[in-house]
């Protein structure tokens, strides 16, 4: 894919083989594409050098799997969802995140239809952020908790997560996997959100060998070889995950 960004990097492959993915800031604000330069910088995506301010100024693409258009949703309160269709039928096979600083759950629902694989809050940490946009690339389709939980209305959360017993039981590969205590299935849940030991530490609590042995025990019981497959089956089994 021949783009250029903002610093010239062109679409190119990692240390670790992966495409890089080009990023189309969608938005009437300049300082959005300068931020998300800042977030991405170091990262497998690189951000063209012209935010999209509409349809007219969106740029042929030649490889659209390799391409990730972010709408910021404050710029087209209204109109954002026929922007997403237009999008969609401009380059079917590009991936779109939209973000806000807060979800409207009656838009979320036509947003989804219309074409968006992610929902990304800008209020989230730098870390969450560069994940949830790798797992968008990745094929998985994104709606953060604080998103699902309030569609579902507080009375179908409480009846699916109330751990029973402090435990909980979630499935991988169509098999049972062993219960996760309540600890457990806190930590797994920052492991979705792409939070590092340190991080998920501070917020519980405990200590990061703690956390360590943790991570460790939630691997084995899952089925998981590593953190990124274990935020992909918290991801697939939100529903089960979030506590």
């Amino acid at each position: 894919m021949s783009l250029h960004s903002a610093n010239g990097a062109r679409l190119d492959f990692d240390s670790r083989g992966c495409s890089s993915a080009v990023v189309f800031p969608v938005c009437t604000n300049p300082l959005l594409r300068i931020g998300l330069e800042s977030i991405l910088s170091e990262t497998v995506f690189v951000v063209w050098h012209d935010i999209v301010d509409g349809f007219s100024s969106l740029p042929a693409i030649e490889d659209e799997s390799s391409a990730l258009f972010i709408i910021d949703a404050n710029s087209f309160t209204s109109g954002a969802i026929d922007l997403v269709r237009r999008l969609k039928a401009h380059a079917p096979a590009a991936r779109i995140v939209m973000l806000a600083d807060a979800f409207d759950p009656d838009i979320v629902p036509s947003a989804w239809d219309a074409g968006v694989h992610g929902f990304c809050l800008s209020t989230q940490k730098q870390d969450v952020i560069v994940k949830l946009l790798e797992l968008v690339m990745l094929g998985e389709a994104i709606l953060p908790a604080t998103i699902v939980l309030p569609i579902a209305g507080t009375g179908a959360h409480t009846a699916r997560h109330t751990p029973e017993e402090g435990t909980f039981d979630g499935k991988i590969n169509g098999h049972q996997s062993r219960k996760l205590s309540s600890r457990e299935a806190q930590i797994l849940t920052c492991l979705r959100d792409g939070a590092p030991n340190k991080v998920i530490a501070r917020k519980l609590n405990l200590s990061e060998a703690t956390v360590k042995v943790h991570v460790k025990a939630i691997l084995k019981k899952i089925g998981a070889c590593n953190r990124t497959q274990a935020a992909l089956w918290a991801t697939r089994n939100v529903s089960t995950a979030v506590t």
